[in-house]
């Protein structure tokens, strides 16, 4: 394996940008091949000329001022990026898309890509300015990237590319992992938690997958996917035995949360269901406001209003 077969494309991209900013002298077609990491030195011209010039077009529709250096002749000598140019550009985003980014740097902070992105976040504001006016996001309702959905990094590319996966799966309440291989067809947070939602190929049916329950590596195949998620049946619930139907009373404009919940569903004598786990519903009955409540089955009904009432004593 090559040492440019390593490098990922974002890589690429970036190390050709720190190159053409370090230099003094316009870099050569030849010097980039061979010098910047991610191209392979011994590809053809040819090879080398289509990617170049992709990566060349991508950067500048990034707004990167790549540019090209001719002699005297009117031949291309090589490229650079006008330093002066490049830091005087302008950065500018209304408070709609100020607010998209804190809730990307809600979603990865305090995870694998840690506090990277609120930095970087704060550092656009403080250019920019912050989204004064908007309302406040509630991060309760978003779900985090932890160490245990380190599989969502290849997920998302598999979604995106349409690729056939494998991994190792391990249900609630087994220890056993088993092999699945899978078409995946979206990514959703639910109460705080990553679901993968796709097609299993050794059950021949749909399923919910919960992210942070792959055992290892995900395997992102070259088979593209062969079904779509809207020419079959609504996805079956991975992990039914720990789940409870609760019936809810929520008011209209009440219970954001709820209302997205995946199984949400209204019933004829005017009230809601839900189906998941007891600790899942009561997380967000509790999280929601005091006229959202169950109404059955009895058992949840208690342990809400034993939670409130513990609740209102740590804060009282």
């Amino acid at each position: 394996m090559s040492a440019s077969s390593t490098v990922t494309r974002t890589e690429r991209l970036l190390n050709l940008v720190i190159a053409l900013l370090a230099t003094r002298s316009p870099l050569s077609r030849r010097s980039i091949q061979t010098s910047v990491a991610g191209y392979d030195p011994e590809a053809s011209t040819a090879a080398f000329e289509r990617m170049f010039e992709r990566d060349k077009d991508e950067l500048r529709s990034m707004g990167i001022p790549i540019e090209t250096v001719l002699d005297a002749h009117g031949e291309v000598q090589g490229y650079v990026i006008d330093s002066a140019q490049y830091a005087s550009t302008d950065i500018a985003f209304d408070s709609s898309e100020l607010v998209m980014l804190n809730l990307a740097a809600l979603v990865w902070d305090d995870a694998v890509l840690d506090a990277t992105a609120t930095t970087a976040v704060r550092k656009i504001e403080s250019i920019v300015g912050s989204p004064a006016g908007e309302p406040v996001v509630d991060a309760n309702t978003f779900a985090h990237v932890s160490a245990r959905e380190a599989a969502l990094l290849p997920l998302m590319r598999a979604v995106r590319d349409r690729r056939v996966i494998r991994f190792d799966y391990r249900k609630p309440g087994s220890a056993e992992k088993t092999a699945r291989t899978v078409d995946p067809w979206s990514l959703n947070s639910q109460d705080g938690h990553w679901y993968l939602n796709g097609w299993d190929h050794e059950r021949e049916g749909a399923r919910l997958f919960r992210v942070s329950r792959i055992h290892g590596s995900v395997t992102v195949t070259a088979t593209p996917s062969s079904t779509r998620a809207e020419a079959t049946s609504d996805s079956q619930v991975e992990d039914p035995d720990d789940h409870v139907r609760v019936r809810v009373r929520v008011p209209e404009r009440r219970g954001a949360e709820i209302r997205r919940h995946r199984t949400f569903a209204a019933r004829d004598d005017g009230t809601y269901e839900i189906v998941d786990s007891p600790h899942r519903v009561l997380s967000m009955l509790w999280r929601a406001d005091r006229d959202v409540q169950p109404v059955h089955p009895p058992e949840i009904v208690e342990a809400f209003h034993d939670g409130l009432t513990r609740i209102e004593a740590e804060h009282r």
